[in-house]
């Protein structure tokens, strides 16, 4: 975040296009905000359009616009233009020919143009859906802004400061957070970013009963998350129960049934398969390794398709030959 905060100094005063990078929930917005507030621009509006649902009369030469174009209505502000990467591509090569034609004689040159996108734009610019010179003109100045989960130093500072501010909201004022109930949050992964600690926070000030948060408390506002372990570390069991639980959430409000009969059928094939392949083959040791006769070995194999159907051939034939000549 202190690289965040120096491109912001760096980027406020040049009137050069910035591009705010950052997962949902990151603060995208604030920081255009920030930008707009620290620069020369800081007297005039701050307005803010989806790239997905943009005005036809967003730019001055847009057909039909007017003097009332969203550009000019952020002259000597700032224009945030959110979702870059969803602007129609009529549109992207309008807003290049503004940001390339500047002049400086017209009112509405003097905004500091700002994009916000969750997505890195190269694939966008790969893919066809964004124009590479407009891509080229933003990414000069970039602002990229760290999820959460990668700056777990920030969460308790955060948190406090939400806490005391939604506090005062509702009376609680004087709130605290017990150092228990700091370490649930850090090891939360937090997908929703600061928005989403923002919500934890604010439901914890509700529900709380006393001016102390403690873990229980935590517990019972974050979503439950299988704690992360190394796969050589978790047993058999660990690893099936933690993959059956993650299904099951998937699924959680819709009709299952034959459960059962899928997981024995996902795990039985890939067994069936290794033993085989650790006996060569060889039906009699692996029936013998399994625990099972051969003919339900074989049943099970074929069952799952995997039976050498010309090894199975060659071996009928052969059996086929024999019996003639015995009986020759």
């Amino acid at each position: 975040m202190r690289a965040v905060v120096c491109a912001v100094e760096e980027f406020a005063t040049s009137g050069e296009p910035v591009l705010v990078l950052g997962e949902a929930g990151t603060g995208r917005e604030l920081i255009a905000r920030i930008l707009h507030f620290a620069s020369p621009r800081r007297t005039g509006e701050f307005v803010n359009v989806h790239g997905g649902s943009a005005p036809a009369n967003m730019l001055r030469d847009a057909p039909g616009a007017t003097s009332q174009t969203t550009l000019a209505q952020a002259a000597g502000g700032s224009l945030l233009i959110k979702d870059l990467c969803e602007l129609p591509r009529v549109e992207q090569r309008r807003l290049e020919r503004v940001l390339r034609d500047r002049s400086g004689r017209d009112e509405a040159d003097d905004v500091l143009v700002v994009g916000s996108c969750d997505t890195d734009l190269s694939y966008a610019v790969e893919a066809g859906v964004f124009a590479r010179d407009l891509y080229e003109r933003f990414t000069r100045r970039s602002i990229v802004v760290p999820p959460l989960r990668d700056r777990v130093a920030d969460i308790p500072p955060l948190t406090a400061v939400l806490i005391r501010e939604y506090g005062r909201e509702v009376g609680k004022n004087k709130m605290t957070v017990s150092t228990r109930a700091y370490d649930r949050l850090v090891k939360y992964p937090w997908p929703g970013n600061v928005a989403e600690l923002k919500g934890v926070a604010r439901r914890l000030v509700y529900r709380a009963t006393k001016r102390r948060i403690e873990a229980g408390d935590v517990d019972a506002v974050l979503p439950s998350v299988a704690e992360r372990v190394p796969l050589e570390q978790m047993s058999f069991e660990e690893m099936v129960k933690s993959k059956l639980g993650a299904f099951l959430r998937r699924v959680d409000g819709y009709p299952l049934s034959g459960l059962y009969e899928d997981v024995m059928s996902r795990v039985e094939k890939p067994m069936l398969d290794l033993v085989m392949k650790a006996t060569g083959g060889n039906q009699l040791k692996a029936a013998e390794i399994l625990g099972v006769n051969r003919n339900t070995l074989r049943r099970k194999l074929s069952d799952h398709g995997m039976l050498d159907k010309k090894r199975t051939r060659r071996r009928t034939g052969r059996r086929r030959a024999e019996s003639a000549s015995d009986v020759g």
